[in-house]
């Protein structure tokens, strides 16, 4: 069961912006709050930037004529001098925290805050709530610190943020690779120099690829694809068996028939006898 269904917290807000802070790597958060049954429409124009975590719970966000359509797991950004309306269709499990006006250029050069999207899809909504909830208890205990507050904070927006741009890895790099494997499929292929080809550590390409395949694997597709190329081309085609060896860049013919053997249960020529359609 996702955790974001568990998530059990209590109305809570704290201004954070006087609390003690030995350093200033980090902008300083003003206040935090946690609303586990919120309801109230919110439509006014802030002189803040503010970033609320929807854990539960779905509704909309009205923006320069254009409604967003805000279902959790997701984040709203809000930011100074522009009129806002959001809210929930009947209530939402909040988590937000606001930072001054004044850190707007921070967040947008560090391309953490975007007035192009004002709602942010979050994957991995457990690590999100893990965050929060540190944050939930740390500000529950007596004498916390602002600089760990700040670290928190930031650490949950950058989490949204790396989540996106691991998606956007997945997408861009795996069917590249899967392409690479396809127009090789004849020839030995060591799956760290693949990932070592496309700049990834050996662990990083086995993670994406399992998002992107599931439980099959990178031998499974392999031999998924070249069972799926042999057969169309020995039932559809009169290509020599050779010649199907040479375009699926097999140097040697006999190996390509012990493989499609072996991993079809009948010789190439058993199964053109058995399937050919011209």
């Amino acid at each position: 069961m996702d955790k974001s269904v568990r998530i059990m917290f209590k109305e809570f807000t704290i201004l954070t912006r006087e609390a003690q802070r030995n350093f200033s790597l980090l902008p300083p958060i003003r206040t935090v709050g946690f609303l586990p049954n919120k309801k109230e429409r919110i439509v006014r124009t802030f002189d803040t930037c503010n970033f609320s975590f929807i854990l539960q719970g779905e509704g909309e966000y009205l923006f320069r004529g254009k409604r967003y359509e805000v279902k959790a797991p997701c984040m709203l950004i809000q930011w100074p001098d522009e009129p806002m309306s959001y809210g929930a269709d009947a209530a939402w499990t909040e988590m937000y925290f606001i930072y001054p006006g004044e850190t707007f250029p921070i967040w947008q050069n560090a391309g953490l805050l975007s007035p192009s999207d004002p709602v942010r899809k979050m994957s991995n909504v457990n690590r999100v709530i893990d965050r929060a909830l540190s944050l939930y208890d740390l500000l529950h205990q007596p004498g916390w610190n602002g600089d760990r507050v700040d670290s928190l904070c930031y650490d949950l927006l950058l989490e949204t943020w790396l989540e996106e741009q691991s998606q956007c890895l997945e997408n861009t790099f795996i069917p590249a690779i899967r392409k690479k494997i396809e127009d090789s499929i004849g020839t030995d292929m060591d799956c760290r120099a693949l990932a070592k080809e496309f700049n990834m550590s050996l662990s990083t390409f086995r993670r994406y690829w399992k998002r992107y395949h599931g439980d099959k694997t990178f031998m499974d597709y392999r031999n998924d694809y070249f069972l799926m190329k042999s057969c169309r081309l020995l039932a559809e085609t009169d290509l020599a068996v050779k010649e199907i060896a040479d375009r699926l860049h097999f140097a040697d013919p006999f190996y390509f028939s012990r493989k499609f053997t072996l991993l079809c249960g009948m010789t190439p020529i058993m199964y053109r006898k058995k399937y050919q359609t011209m």
